[in-house]
């Protein structure tokens, strides 16, 4: 590895990732994200407060900024360590809805015990075609997730894999390479096509794949107990978290 592994540039990296899919903006308070052709995705559509000094001043620019939009106001956590005790006083004065996450962190530190499916073919997508719209669209997430995906295969750094079963979209799995850190997302199988050891096939490629592309320090993060399995047996381990994830959002 070129580099130790860092937590808090982990999480720095973190942070950024949607600025590869939403247009971002660095404020006094912390960062801005925001994609009005795609109002939808949270993902797409947040503020992260870093700087909790004046935090009620930070959530009226907040609100401003997206009611200007005409987008949901809404915050995502910044990974730091007892940020809930100091900013959700604040956001329940502004009647934001708080939802805490289950997200577990992993990083990629040894060998996986994963194989390979001989009957699903993987390969890079770069393009999305019509099926494969239709099926993320009634499967994975809706038309906003379709918008989101156009808009990362724009950047070359972005790598779309497609686990296919007879030319089916049968799973998918992505990784955005960052300086110096990879974040592996987008794990999915389709209903019809689970049990048949696909996700642990494509998390296996997904790692000998990345190995031809960068020395990173590949991560994930999980909110599920199956796909944890998966992972665990894929070469990944958690990461001890000083930190609550969370998102709040408040609806116009």
């Amino acid at each position: 590895m070129a580099i130790p592994f860092n937590m808090n540039r982990m999480k720095d990296t973190e942070l950024h990732y949607p600025q590869r899919f939403a247009n971002m903006q660095q404020k006094d308070f912390g960062l801005i994200f925001w994609n009005e052709g795609n109002k939808a995705s949270l993902e797409s559509n947040h503020a992260v407060i870093t700087d909790h000094i004046g935090i009620e001043s930070s959530i009226r620019n907040i609100e401003s900024f997206y009611k200007g939009k005409g987008i949901n106001p809404c915050i995502y956590s910044s990974l730091k360590s007892g940020e809930l005790e100091k900013v959700s006083e604040a956001l329940t004065n502004h009647d934001f809805e708080l939802e805490l996450k289950s997200h577990e962190y992993f990083l990629h530190d040894h060998e996986s015990s994963l194989k390979p499916a001989e009957d699903l073919v993987i390969r890079r997508i770069k393009k999305l075609d019509i099926d494969i719209m239709e099926t993320i669209a009634l499967e994975y997430g809706g038309d906003w997730t379709i918008k989101v995906v156009q808009r990362h295969l724009l950047h070359p750094s972005y790598h779309l894999l497609g686990g296919f079963h007879d030319m089916e979209l049968a799973s998918l799995a992505s990784i955005s390479v960052f300086a110096g850190y990879s974040r592996v997302s987008d794990v999915f199988t389709r209903e019809k096509f689970r049990g048949k050891g696909y996700a642990g096939a494509m998390i296996h490629h997904l790692v000998n794949y990345h190995r031809g592309l960068s020395d990173n320090h590949l991560y994930l993060f999980s909110d599920h107990p199956e796909t944890t399995r998966i992972f665990l047996k894929g070469g990944f381990s958690p990461l001890k978290q000083d930190f609550q994830t969370w998102v709040a959002i408040k609806h116009l």
